[in-house]
């Protein structure tokens, strides 16, 4: 079973994907390694807003983990189609929080768990995950990341 097979049997749409906010490509290939730049939570077209332990609950942050990893994967298929990526590579997830929050990596399950879905347990990438103060348009996640590319 294909990548998007696994996506619309776990009952998955992707977004329509973003356009880049500045001066850069959202989805760069070098070889076959295809990197994707730091992308955040978007729901009905709008991003998600807020602080994680202030305004967001730990339940909702790691929602918009899973909202950020399906813009990313729109992004991947606008670039190259979700059927030519092997895996996962790389992923680096931020997450903006109060000073006192600690369960960084349980934010970010919210994206891991889904590539967990789509690419399986020997394909889950290597993965860090910080706190930071402030993200751009105050979203709650932002994550950028490495995919690699089939043959």
């Amino acid at each position: 079973m294909n990548v998007s097979e696994r996506l619309a049997q776990a009952g998955l749409k992707l977004p329509s994907p973003i356009n880049p906010l500045g001066s850069y490509r959202t989805v760069s290939v070098s070889g076959n390694q295809l990197y994707v730049s730091g992308l955040g939570p978007f729901e009905d077209g709008k991003p998600i807003v807020g602080m994680v332990a202030r305004d967001i609950s730990l339940e909702k942050a790691q929602d918009a983990a899973r909202l950020t990893m399906l813009m990313i994967l729109a992004c991947v298929e606008q670039a190259c189609g979700l059927d030519n990526v092997r895996r996962c590579s790389r992923l680096t997830v931020y997450v903006r929080t109060t000073q006192s929050f600690t369960q960084h990596p349980q934010v970010a399950n919210g994206a891991s768990d889904l590539l967990l879905t789509l690419f399986g347990q020997e394909n889950l990438p290597a993965r860090s995950a910080l706190g930071v103060h402030s993200l751009p348009m105050g979203i709650p996640v932002e994550i950028d990341s490495i995919f690699e590319l089939n043959g």
